[in-house]
């Protein structure tokens, strides 16, 4: 009866070893290394971000996006989502990954704005394990950035 236990134990240890022990593990497997953000006076603009990204998991990943949301001054300016294919392996280390996000406004060009402002940046990066298993392993970072020019508000959606 014993030895039944025993195997009973091992086959759900086997069947979670992907899991992460502790629960906010993805919550720390992204980091914002590098946040650049410009806007032209034609309405155009440029996200680029370098992440650092960890597989919490001691199963193989693929990195298949990232996503974010961007907010000025409070004011959410863009989202997006990128695809990619980026493997990364069950050790812990950690992955330098870049992206980068073309941004145009609707409407009118954009202000020149000769202050700093206040960037906010929320995301995540989605890893997938193995055919059907996704995790969203999310990212926040604010920062305060001198942008020469802004997009103008978005009109209110009635």
């Amino acid at each position: 009866m014993r030895a039944l236990w025993v195997v009973l134990g091992l086959m759900l240890l086997a069947g979670c070893r992907g899991v992460p022990w502790r629960p906010e593990a993805y919550d720390a497997a992204v980091r914002v290394e590098a946040l650049e953000l410009r806007f032209a006076p034609d309405g155009t603009g440029l996200l680029a971000l370098k992440l650092e990204v960890r597989n919490p998991s001691s199963d193989l990943a693929l990195l298949v996006g990232v996503d974010f949301e961007l907010a000025v001054d409070g004011r959410r300016l863009a989202e997006g989502l990128q695809q990619l294919e980026v493997p990364l392996s069950d050790d812990g280390q950690a992955h330098p990954v870049e992206v980068s996000f073309p941004l145009v406004s609707q409407g009118a060009p954009g202000t020149a704005s000769h202050v700093s402002h206040r960037v906010q940046l929320n995301g995540g990066a989605l890893l997938r394990y193995g055919p059907r298993t996704e995790r969203r392993a999310p990212f926040r970072v604010e920062r305060i950035m001198e942008l020469p020019w802004l997009p103008p508000p978005e009109p209110m959606l009635e």
